[in-house]
C-alpha cells in the first residue's frame, strides 16, 4: 500500500513538473516583432569588409530608412535586410552610387 502512495506521489510531481516546464517555455517564446527594424552589431561592423578590395565599410542609412554598408573608395552600397548584410560584389555593383567615392 505504501508503494502505491509513493508511486502516485512520484507521478504527481512528474506531471507537476512538465506543466511547470511547459509553461515556463511558452512564456520566453515570443512571436518576431513585424514592425521593429533589426540593425547590424558594432561587433560584426567591425570585422566586416568590402569583398571587392577587402578595405573597411561604413554603415549608414538613407532617407527611406533602409540601410545600406558603403564603400566610399568605389562607391559600391551593399543593402542591409532585416539586420543581415548582403555583401555580394554583384550587389554592390548593382547599388553604385559615385556620389558616395571621396577618394
Amino acid at each position: 500500500m505504501k508503494t502505491f502512495r509513493w508511486l502516485g506521489i512520484i507521478f504527481v510531481a512528474i506531471v507537476g513538473f512538465v506543466v511547470y516546464r511547459a509553461l515556463r517555455q511558452e512564456d520566453t517564446v515570443t512571436a518576431p516583432q513585424s514592425n521593429s527594424k533589426r540593425s547590424i552589431s558594432p561587433d560584426l561592423l567591425a570585422i566586416l569588409a568590402d569583398p571587392g578590395d577587402k578595405g573597411p565599410i561604413e554603415l549608414v542609412s538613407d532617407a527611406e530608412g533602409k540601410e545600406w554598408l558603403i564603400n566610399r573608395r568605389n562607391g559600391f552600397r551593399y543593402p542591409v535586410e532585416d539586420g543581415i548584410p548582403i555583401m555580394l560584389l554583384e550587389e554592390g555593383e548593382k547599388n553604385k552610387d559615385d556620389s558616395i567615392i571621396t577618394g
